[in-house]
């Protein structure tokens, strides 16, 4: 619910009112700001790849932008509707297996499970060459390398994949 949230906020919900009309309701210098943000988005995105074959294909971050800005945005949405939870109705039983785990690393496994699954390598060359989401391998690694709440759940060592020093957020 978060994701489609924050599509009001994308490349194509920025641009229209709270009736549903075509209207650019910012401040210039809210414009100004949102598209430094939405630039570094665009920019680490189009730093993923993957291979196909042999062949490394980058993911279009400006193609991509409006799926990206909203996962980033709906995870920490998410988040915080889970530590909110939390605090009224602490975890009482885990599960087999995953008792080492804590709640904070249990929300985010969750999350990147999500997003689990097989593709034949043409799929994966069609999704990165024409499709307006990232690669589900790059949506959790682009998501969660942003979040500083992962990174301190996991315990992610500074300038380390999962917690670059430059992170990318418009929160």
């Amino acid at each position: 619910m978060g994701h489609e949230i924050m599509h009001s906020f994308d490349d194509q919900g920025r641009r229209y009112d709270e009736y549903g009309n075509g209207k650019q309701w910012w401040s210039k210098v809210t414009l100004k700001k949102y598209l430094e943000k939405v630039r570094c988005i665009i920019d680490q995105y189009h730093q993923y790849y993957l291979p196909v074959e042999g062949v490394n294909y980058h993911v279009d971050g400006y193609l991509t932008q409006g799926e990206n800005i909203a996962d980033n945005g709906g995870v920490r949405a998410a988040f915080e509707g889970y530590r909110q939870h939390a605090k009224k109705s602490p975890i009482q039983n885990k599960l087999p297996g995953l008792m080492d785990l804590t709640p904070d690393q249990l929300f985010f496994l969750g999350y990147a499970q999500v997003w689990c699954g097989n593709a034949t390598p043409k799929a994966v060359k069609d999704m990165i060459l024409g499709e307006t989401h990232s690669p589900n391998r790059i949506r959790v690694l682009g998501t969660l390398s942003n979040y500083e709440e992962f990174s301190k759940a996991w315990h992610c060592p500074a300038d380390s994949p999962m917690n670059p020093v430059k992170k990318c957020s418009l929160w």
